[in-house]
């Protein structure tokens, strides 16, 4: 009984052991075919640092106030959904904004799909206030080296760029 034990044992070691073999990278080589839009670089953001960067720039529209509270949601539609109090003291009401990132001329450009602003300001001027603190971390994440962005996704919550450095 033992020894049809220890051979149903090691062939399931073996099997696992093959499936690994095959399943594994033993060389760790990168697979750059599957970049999705052919670049060499990918900046993701999540919707918690989205929110942030929104709610730093948001702050400067009056009637806002100083520190916003902001939800960002990256939707599977492919929009970027900003939500955000208007007002101060937890007084005032909820403006939301959705954004389409899209790349114009290799550059990240976010335009407005919808917006429920009420009396606040444009929403074109709210995407103004938004892209330039973006495009800075692109500009970041290229060195100073010429890119342009061949790709945007938005999955799993997140908003990614990819790049290809010129």
């Amino acid at each position: 009984m033992r020894v049809l034990f220890a051979f149903g044992l090691g062939l399931l070691a073996g099997a696992v052991g093959v499936v690994l073999w095959f399943t594994v990278d033993p060389d760790f080589e990168a697979r750059t075919e599957a970049v999705a839009g052919g670049g060499n670089i990918t900046v993701t953001f999540d919707e918690r640092a989205l929110a942030a960067i929104v709610a730093r720039e948001l702050a400067a529209i009056p009637g806002v106030g100083e520190r916003p509270a902001t939800d960002v949601e990256v939707l599977q539609e492919g929009l970027v959904a900003v939500r955000f109090g208007v007002g101060a003291w937890g007084v005032g009401t909820r403006a939301s904004i959705h954004f389409d990132p899209e790349v114009a001329d290799g550059r990240l450009v976010l335009r407005v799909a919808r917006a429920m602003l009420g009396e606040l300001t444009a929403p074109d001027s709210v995407a103004a206030l938004i892209e330039p603190p973006l495009q800075r971390r692109l500009d970041d994440a290229a060195g100073g080296l010429p890119y342009r962005v061949v790709a945007i996704r938005t999955t799993d919550r997140r908003l990614a760029l990819d790049l290809a450095l010129d």
